[in-house]
């Protein structure tokens, strides 16, 4: 699959204290009630208040390559927190009525911080790789999030939206070409014969490539950096993985490879050459999905 245009449009930063509307009230107080944890009513005038709508407003008012990659066939939607007082009942057909797309939607959420690379991964393996359509994703994220405060969830530092079109068949003025997607559950990852070290090697190997090949991208303070320097010093995975690694900072978000993407396509010399293999670890699981890249 080929990564044909990306975009990270991040939100201005702003502080809004207006109270939401009686029935987005309701309904966080009953979800909480019913969980037994009592909503943090402050919570609900915290965050900059941006709806999903101001945010496909930002990402369809800069602009985005319509007439480029035309023959759109699917929009899919990305999103990790859930949309703060909604102005419109659906946020998708609002995006397709804007930007007058006749397209099926996909909604790719309750999956957490990894929502944009799991929908990678769907669009990577069901889609016949003779397809010639145009596909949407669209990343969202909001940091107003009525909560349970003592749980300290982990939310997003900033609003942002992204934007990326991808395809099956080749281009030749695509940005990265997809080589693999491998979606990890927690029950894979705690199951007695999960062996990371043997998921990378069989990864690359699949490939024809070596850890040498390749820049690692992944935070310090994940789990999986955690079993990659333990492995390493096992001497069960190359020590070029992590000498070659690029260190994402600790903030999650589901537009961390967009917006990565976006920097490459800025400045790709402040970037190691290689193929890159990203490792998105979920903010409060361990879920985990490894995508394979080939800069182009």
């Amino acid at each position: 699959m080929y990564i044909n245009y990306c975009e990270h449009f991040p939100m201005s930063e702003r502080h809004l204290s207006q109270t939401p509307r009686d029935r987005y009230v309701t309904y966080f107080k009953d979800l909480h009630r019913i969980s037994d944890k009592p909503l943090s009513e402050e919570t609900f005038l915290m965050g900059d208040q941006y709806s999903y709508t101001n945010i496909i407003d930002n990402v369809l008012d800069k602009g985005l390559p319509f007439e480029q990659f035309p023959d759109v066939s699917d929009v899919t939607f990305s999103y990790w927190t859930p949309e703060w007082d909604p102005d419109y009942s659906a946020f998708a057909t609002y995006f397709l009525w804007k930007s007058n797309l006749d397209a099926e939607i996909l909604d790719v959420c309750d999956v957490g911080s990894i929502a944009t690379t799991t929908a990678l991964h769907i669009l990577f393996n069901t889609d016949e790789k003779s397809d010639l359509r145009k596909k949407i994703l669209v990343g969202m994220e909001q940091t107003s999030v009525p909560r349970f405060l003592p749980d300290n969830n982990l939310m997003p530092n900033h609003s942002s939206g992204s934007a990326l079109f991808v395809s099956q068949a080749d281009n030749t003025s695509a940005l990265f070409k997809v080589l693999d997607s491998q979606y990890l559950n927690e029950n894979t990852i705690y199951s007695e014969t999960f062996a990371l070290s043997n998921m990378i090697t069989n990864l690359l190997a699949n490939h024809q490539l070596s850890t040498s090949d390749c820049v690692l991208f992944l935070q310090r303070n994940s789990a999986a950096f955690k079993q990659i320097d333990y492995l390493t010093d096992r001497g069960e995975l190359s020590k070029d993985l992590l000498d070659n690694a690029y260190y994402l900072t600790n903030e999650y978000s589901v537009n961390t490879l967009p917006k990565l993407i976006s920097e490459y396509q800025n400045n790709p010399e402040s970037f190691r050459h290689g193929i890159w293999l990203f490792v998105d670890e979920d903010a409060e699981s361990l879920n985990t999905t490894l995508t394979l890249l080939r800069p182009l």
